[in-house]
């Protein structure tokens, strides 16, 4: 009776997974890859898989994703190796890439360019490189924004050069994945405004195709490609320099759709802008910007947002100088660790999130989210001379912050605020630079 059960069950396995071949079959696309690409170095380059979706298995044979949905312990009688793939909480490309042989792949940047010829370089949030004992160097990304409306993409791939610009790889036309049909949006009419109680932002313009810098130019050679939008804003209608903004989130009607993770921002005479990269493609007719606004130093914070620390002395070199100041702030413990440098680093922290400079450390539980932020203030040293900010970094509630004061200072005197944020959403037509104009 036994034997016939596991026979049964061998059966049925048998039955299941050739069933999962066929839908797999039937539903698999057969993209017609390019063929390999040499590089400079004379080794090669194949673009072995492009896919769609949340989730993107690694190249193999056929029948891997249909055996990796079989139970784990069928998995294990079968003998499947479960590779891992890429992931991502929203649609996203998935491109796997084989190397010939191990080289520099981890200095590459990728740029993915549309039907116009509008190129964009893009971060991948999965990646996955693995070097396996024989065999080809197998390189993974998967791109939450690429150009979703048209039938083909090419994908661009380059090295940094010794004089910081870039050189161009190996380069890649394929099928889109995802080509629609996609809805198109269309911008708001101007003016476009957001209000919050006494408090106006305008939507002025946002431009494409600029390079860094506060003043608006054209990129360099080599440089990125920026994005840059300004804001009117007036404080019970009087034009106002109190807020900065400091966060923002795009979208198109394709689908893409991320949080940026770095910008620069500025405020002069009540025009604000924000400026980031890399950016959406301007070839949609709109774009859709959540941006967060925050308060600058200029403002009168309450003292249930403020927390003041003065006399704070700057630690030797690779060295803390603790603080261990806790207190509440809208509802979140606030916990000012001290300041610490180079390799210096505090017990309760794993790693420095920074490795040079001074930082001003700081915990807060529970997390803020993204409607709340904690902002440095008013950073001076004993002689009184500002401090300007190199950088700062966050994540799971921690907090560094980072400034490089004068060789002569000995102390730092600082504000933190934990201050709601305002939120300004904008539906508008992205335009291209242009010199001169």
């Amino acid at each position: 009776m036994s034997t016939n059960k596991r026979a049964l069950g061998v059966a049925v396995a048998v039955l299941l997974f050739a069933s999962l071949v066929a839908l797999q079959v039937w539903r698999t696309p057969k993209p017609q890859l390019p063929p390999v690409a040499t590089l400079p170095d004379g080794s090669s380059l194949r673009l072995a898989k492009v896919s769609f979706g949340t989730t993107h298995s690694p190249p193999g044979p056929w029948w891997r994703p249909l055996a990796q949905r079989l139970p784990s312990d069928w998995q294990r009688r079968f003998g499947v190796v479960t590779n891992p793939g890429l992931s991502t909480p929203t649609s996203s490309l998935g491109v796997w890439l084989e190397q010939e042989k191990a080289g520099h792949h981890s200095r590459w940047e990728f740029a993915l360019v549309d039907e116009h010829g509008i190129e964009v370089l893009v971060s991948a949030p999965s990646s996955h490189d693995a070097t396996p004992p024989s065999g080809p160097v197998l390189i993974g990304r998967a791109f939450t924004a690429f150009p979703r409306r048209g039938k083909m993409v090419l994908l661009r791939i380059y090295d940094h050069t010794p004089t910081g610009g870039r050189s161009l790889q190996a380069s890649f036309h394929f099928p889109n994945p995802a080509p629609g049909p996609h809805p198109e949006w269309r911008p708001q009419p101007p003016p476009a405004r957001a209000r919050h109680g006494n408090l106006e932002i305008t939507f002025k313009q946002l431009q494409t195709g600029l390079g860094d810098g506060s003043e608006p130019r054209s990129p360099k050679p080599g440089e990125s490609s920026w994005a840059r939008v300004d804001f009117e804003v007036k404080e019970n209608g009087v034009a106002s320099d109190v807020w900065t903004p400091d966060g923002i989130e795009l979208s198109d009607a394709t689908g893409n759709q991320f949080r940026q993770q770095s910008w620069s921002s500025g405020v002069r005479g009540g025009v604000t802008h924000l400026r980031w990269a890399p950016h959406l493609w301007p070839s949609e007719t709109a774009w859709k910007l959540r941006t967060e606004f925050a308060r600058n130093e200029r403002a009168v914070f309450s003292t249930n947002e403020l927390i003041v620390v003065t006399g704070l002395a700057l630690p030797a070199a690779d060295s803390v100088t603790a603080l261990n100041l806790s207190t509440n702030r809208l509802g979140h413990t606030v916990h000012v660790l001290g300041l610490s440098h180079g390799r210096g680093k505090f017990g309760t922290r794993n790693s420095r999130m920074s490795s040079s400079g001074i930082s001003i450390e700081v915990d807060v539980s529970p997390e803020l989210g993204t409607r709340k932020r904690l902002t440095v203030l008013n950073v001076r040293d004993d002689q009184g001379r500002k401090v300007d900010s190199s950088g700062a970094g966050s994540g799971g509630g921690s907090y560094s912050f980072n400034f490089t004061p004068m060789p002569d200072a000995r102390s730092l005197d600082f504000s933190l605020a934990v201050q709601e944020v305002v939120l300004g959403e904008f539906v508008v037509k992205p335009t291209p630079f242009i010199p001169g104009k």
